[in-house]
């Protein structure tokens, strides 16, 4: 098998499979069609200059929207009153679900209201 250097098939491959290929934030499952494989990405869950951030432990797949979704996160965490350290990947997911969330839902109010009443 060649060396792939992208994430999907390569150097987050084990993070995806331990995830089932499942975004850990929305649910989109990879392993449903073709182009849903090709939404996962990955995402750490710890700021860069983190001395466990590229550790597989705490990474996770996320769908590429999820995982830019409030990507201001880590820039945020302090005045949100956001740690990191001593946390499981677990904890850490669910830290930053209620961010991803909201900003879905702000997206889907946008698609809504601009794009799904446009085509109606």
């Amino acid at each position: 098998m060649p060396a792939y250097s992208d994430s999907l098939r390569g150097y987050a491959y084990s993070v995806h499979l331990r995830d089932d290929f499942k975004c850990q934030y929305c649910g989109l499952d990879g392993t449903q069609s073709f182009d849903a494989w090709l939404a996962p990405s990955l995402d750490h869950l710890l700021r860069k200059g983190h001395p466990k951030r590229n550790d597989p432990a705490f990474q996770v797949t996320a769908c590429s929207f999820c995982n830019v979704a409030d990507n201001q996160y880590f820039a945020n965490a302090q005045t949100r009153g956001i740690t990191f350290d001593g946390k499981t990947r677990e904890e850490l997911v669910a830290q930053r679900l209620p961010y991803v969330h909201k900003t879905r839902a702000d997206y889907q109010s946008y698609w809504q209201s601009k794009l799904r009443l446009a085509s109606s």
